[in-house]
């Protein structure tokens, strides 16, 4: 997987082409309201971890100003799921 660096708050859109590119699955680490999980994506990428916000129906959300019902989840690649979880379970 090749190094993807974001801007703050910027669609992650070179993390989404890489995951297409390579078929990738990725895994969830936290579901719940959109505020929280900008705060846990940014995080994570800030210890070097590709994350993306995905809602329901598994569709990219771009901007924590989008409208929609329910909760939404934080997505990494399989391989970042153990440290992920280690650093979001750290207060």
């Amino acid at each position: 997987m090749k190094n993807v660096t974001f801007a703050e708050n910027q669609p992650n859109t070179s993390f989404i082409s890489a995951m297409k590119e390579e078929k990738t699955d990725l895994v969830c680490v936290f579901k719940g309201e959109a505020f929280e999980a900008e705060v846990i994506r940014a995080r994570l990428e800030s210890e070097g971890i590709p994350a993306m916000i995905m809602n329901n129906s598994m569709s990219a959300i771009f901007s924590t100003y989008t409208v929609m019902a329910g909760p939404v989840s934080v997505m990494v690649n399989p391989e970042d799921e153990v440290e992920a979880n280690r650093i979001l379970s750290e207060k």
